[in-house]
């Protein structure tokens, strides 16, 4: 067991500061004395930070910390801190550790008894989720999903039983393909929210179904970095059995579907696995 006091001592320590995710207005006092404060500020993106910093007139020496440098990075942070140094860890924008490699550091903090002291302040998939309408209790946050179809399907399935708010990051270039991948696996007439540019100019939040959400951007181009949130599955569907799913299935085959449709259908209506049902039909 380990019990930590973050200010017991005057020792070295981590400080894990939020960013403002857009509106750099969002800064807080608190964040602000840290930053300023700080012997070393450890940052994902020098430049990035480097343009906050200038702007709330903090210039302390940073350190880059990213993840193609975490590992051999974070013991020199070690050192410095066991000598009694204090570091300020920051990211690109929100919290350090969310969808970032400020969690190398923390557990190295955590193992050579360095205090780590968390601020609060903004996060994107937060932000996005109070403002969706959809039930914030409980919610799953997923970060960047795979970019492969066939893997994204697998969390999308996850996503289509789950009755939570689900949420993930996408990148713009890469949201008509990760929306089509969706569609094949969701109903298109499920909930989602696609909310980008928060706290900026043009922050703008798109509600609708799959379908709807999907035909948007497909006539309007993906700008900035999106949070989307898929609303929890209310629906309770009829528990059938393998043996009642493959009938159902080979209804489909005898109206003409291929069994390759049929499956996929069937498998969508009742929230089962396409894979599962696959398996199950070809061994009948």
């Amino acid at each position: 067991m380990q019990r930590q006091s973050s200010y017991a001592d005057n020792g070295g320590k981590l400080y894990l500061v939020p960013t403002p995710i857009g509106n750099l207005e969002d800064i807080t006092i608190r964040a602000k004395k840290i930053l300023t404060d700080a012997d070393y500020i450890a940052a994902e993106d020098t430049r990035t930070s480097g343009i906050l910093l200038e702007k709330i007139g903090v210039h302390n020496k940073m350190i880059s910390f990213h993840k193609y440098n975490s590992k051999e990075r974070a013991p020199e942070l070690i050192e410095l801190m066991k000598k009694g140094a204090t570091i300020a860890e920051i990211s690109d924008a929100g919290m350090p550790v969310i969808s970032d490699p400020g969690y190398i550091l923390v557990q190295e903090c955590i193992k050579n008894n360095i205090p780590v002291v968390p601020l609060p302040g903004p996060s994107a998939f937060a932000t996005a989720l109070i403002a969706s309408g959809f039930d914030a209790q409980p919610f799953t946050y997923y970060g960047f999903l795979p970019r492969k179809a066939s893997e994204q399907k697998v969390f999308f399935e996850k996503m289509n039983k789950a009755q939570a708010t689900s949420i993930f990051y996408e990148a713009p270039h890469r949201l008509a393909k990760t929306l089509k991948t969706m569609g094949e696996v969701l109903p298109a007439d499920r909930q989602i929210v696609a909310a980008r540019e928060l706290t900026k100019i043009h922050e703008e939040f798109v509600r609708g179904s799959v379908e709807e959400v999907t035909d948007y951007f497909n006539n309007n181009a993906p700008r900035g970095e999106f949070v989307i949130l898929v609303s929890p599955n209310t629906e309770v569907p009829e528990q059938l059995s393998w043996e009642e799913l493959i009938k159902l299935v080979n209804d489909l085959v005898d109206q003409g579907k291929s069994k390759k449709d049929a499956i996929k259908q069937v498998a969508k209506k009742h929230r089962v696995s396409k894979n599962e049902l696959y398996d199950q039909y070809h061994q009948d």
